[in-house]
């Protein structure tokens, strides 16, 4: 079996699996002139095998958005958490000190009850996320604020004293200093 043919199955027993396998990084791996057929071959996967069951927790979290509940929140009290706990865990496996436990925790309040914009939160956060409630990143399924995603027009108010410029730059930071945490929760997605 070639090394694309290796890729194709390794693509299709996880999608069949209901892995969730990242296409991107599967396509990282195979040498660039063979990274077009992998594609289609991937495609063909995705065509043609049926679509594999949703986690459990999927389910459990796509029912609470039904009802108008926070997804994370279901999840977290299915999962028999305390918030202080997912805070502590959450604090440790994003590398944070142990001081910054408090704003961590104001930020995962905001994040569970579906307050904080998702489009700000990097990535770390939500992988983080995932590995603390013990599932797969791909079965977080995560709310925001209506109207306050990517791309969502954001109004904004000024006023300044006779002569003296405000520029956009100025308006888009909150005042004070921004520091790690922050970052992780508002920085958006790298």
């Amino acid at each position: 079996m070639s090394g694309i043919d290796a890729l194709a199955e390794e693509f299709r027993r996880a999608y069949v699996a209901g892995e969730h396998p990242d296409a991107a990084e599967f396509l990282d791996r195979a040498p660039e002139a063979d990274r077009e057929e992998l594609g289609r071959r991937m495609r063909l996967v995705l065509a043609d095998e049926p679509p594999p069951d949703p986690a459990p927790e999927t389910l459990l979290m796509v029912q609470a958005m039904l009802r108008g509940e926070p997804p994370l929140l279901e999840l977290r009290t299915a999962k028999g958490m305390t918030r202080d706990q997912v805070v502590s865990d959450l604090r440790e496996e994003l590398g944070l000190e142990p001081a910054d436990e408090q704003r961590v925790a104001e930020y995962y309040h905001e994040l569970e009850t579906g307050q904080l914009p998702l489009a700000g939160i990097r990535d770390r956060v939500f992988e983080a996320v995932a590995k603390v409630m013990g599932v797969a990143r791909a079965s977080l399924l995560l709310q925001g604020p209506e109207g306050r995603g990517a791309g969502a027009p954001q109004v904004v108010y000024a006023r300044a004293e006779p002569g003296v410029e405000v520029g956009f730059a100025m308006l888009a930071e909150p005042p004070g200093e921004r520091d790690a945490v922050d970052d992780l929760f508002t920085g958006g997605p790298g």
